[in-house]
């Protein structure tokens, strides 16, 4: 049908209708992960990525300072976890994976740069670390021994980290470590944040163990149930940036003959018989993508408004998960008035200390290729920072100009650097809406959605909003969505 507003084009994919089609919406590394796995399924499915952006790669992006390429969004993967790494190699960058050249960090507490002391997301590991380290006052400090001797604090399925922490060790504890551990993975408040979702490994640990100290103890030697843990790096990076894996896995991908589409945001979807029909682009031009399956590797909220007249029960949980915005500031100075040894791999700020940054990387101490670039980009070599701001409730932050945001932020990294000079060049990235938020409750709604989506034939949910916000653990959900329509699709044909 046409219009003078809008023509409706159909499309089904390939010609060869023996093929299954299979829909990917969303290409951020959730969605081309997903593409990935379906791709390595078979010769037998026809797939399509639909990515509303004129760019693939979602929060990972790579651009350049000063010369130098920096990360504008993660700039790291857990090794810990097998699947970052594993698509990176897939992708044909096994050369390219990196670990730090720098080890340890700081906590900006009490006015200064100190290190920071072991923990387990902000729960203290080595109380004598903790005393040496100065970041607590010693009256807090000298409270902590005797915390295996208070009663069970009781709670039900989930309590927040901040609640928890503070009944257990006091509100120094969760204001000074807790706060600014949380706020650099998940730009939340510690108050409102699931212990359960969180820190998974220390809940475990706490529903067996009275002694919080005790269970961060033992999570910290691997746990009751993996004492013999393997031990390694925690983080691997690409030289050149996490931001390159992307459009590495994207090029494979249509190498196979995955169709990848930009700029093509669906508009609507609904069910067909067996399969689906997805209504993509605007209305001047919009088009029906007809398919047997379909991944929804989409932001939760927008998840919400796809699903709102399909299952509204799951479109209304997705509706509830809250997201926060934050800015990365990448600052390049010369190296001559960084006049304070960069040591370790940046340092954290607890919102208690009234700093405009939550955290800072020393990129150029922490990535040895970014030291080196650095280094012959000016005669007298560049030092690379960046700094994170923003946390939930301080979505005016990205509203301020690219000024503002580069002055705030280099007014804490001079005052913490001791730099005697402006930057050089710099370069602000507002991530609004970024990372999802992981409340109290939040694995009892992931689990009810999950139920009722299993209730719906040929359709998976993926990415942050689920089983994790870092770059591997999103990965794996989009592979663990492109596994689950394989196997449905397999069935179909039986």
């Amino acid at each position: 049908m046409t219009s003078e507003r809008s023509a409706t084009i159909e499309r089904s994919g390939p010609s060869d209708r023996r093929r299954k089609h299979v829909v990917v919406v969303g290409g951020g590394i959730a969605g081309l992960a997903a593409a990935d796995w379906l791709a390595r399924g078979g010769p037998d499915l026809s797939i399509t990525v639909l990515e509303s952006d004129s760019v693939l790669g979602g929060k990972l992006r790579v651009s350049s300072v000063a010369g130098v390429p920096l990360d504008e969004g993660a700039e790291a993967m857990q090794a810990t976890r097998p699947e970052a790494i594993r698509l990176a190699r897939d992708a044909g960058l096994d050369g390219e994976i990196v670990f730090p050249a720098a080890s340890g960090a700081g906590i900006w507490a009490r006015g200064a740069v100190r290190p920071m002391p072991p923990s387990i997301m902000g729960v203290p590991t080595d109380l004598r670390a903790l005393s040496a380290s100065g970041v607590l006052k010693p009256s807090a400090v000298l409270k902590l021994p005797a915390e295996p001797l208070k009663p069970l604090t009781p709670f039900d399925s989930d309590v927040s980290v901040g609640a928890y922490v503070e009944a257990r060790l006091g509100r120094e504890v969760v204001d000074t470590l807790v706060e600014p551990l949380l706020g650099g993975v998940y730009a939340g408040r510690a108050d409102a944040l699931s212990l359960r979702a969180t820190v998974p490994t220390l809940y475990r640990e706490v529903r067996q163990e009275r002694s919080l100290l005790r269970a961060a103890a033992r999570v910290a030697r691997g746990g009751s149930r993996e004492s013999g843990a393997r031990r390694g790096p925690v983080f691997a990076g690409l030289s050149g940036g996490v931001g390159r894996l992307p459009a590495a896995v994207a090029a494979d991908l249509r190498s196979a003959g995955v169709e990848i589409r930009t700029d093509a945001g669906v508009r609507s979807m609904h069910r067909d018989g067996d399969g689906w029909r997805l209504v993509v682009g605007p209305v001047a031009r919009q088009e029906v993508v007809s398919c047997d399956a379909v991944v929804l590797s989409v932001p939760a909220f927008s998840a919400a408004g796809l699903l709102s007249h399909i299952v509204p029960s799951v479109s209304a949980d997705l509706g509830l998960i809250n997201h926060a915005g934050m800015v990365v500031v990448a600052l390049a100075y010369r190296r001559a008035d960084v006049t304070r040894p960069m040591i370790g791999t940046g340092f954290l700020v607890p919102p208690s200390e009234g700093r405009a940054v939550k955290g800072v990387t020393y990129s150029s101490s922490k990535w040895g290729w970014v030291g080196v670039m650095a280094r012959s980009r000016h005669e007298d070599g560049l030092v690379m920072v960046r700094a994170s701001l923003g946390r939930l409730g301080d979505e005016a932050l990205l509203q301020r100009d690219d000024a503002d945001l580069v002055a705030l932020a280099h007014r804490d990294v001079a005052e913490a650097l001791r730099v005697t000079g402006q930057p050089v060049a710099s370069r602000v990235t507002r991530w609004p809406h970024a990372l999802p938020q992981y409340a109290v409750g939040h694995i009892d709604r992931v689990e009810r959605i999950r139920a009722r989506i299993a209730d719906i034939p040929g359709l998976e949910l993926a990415g942050a909003a689920f089983d994790g916000v870092g770059v591997a653990a999103v990965i794996g959900s989009g592979r663990t969505a492109g596994a689950a329509i394989t196997q449905y699709l397999g069935q179909q044909a039986q």
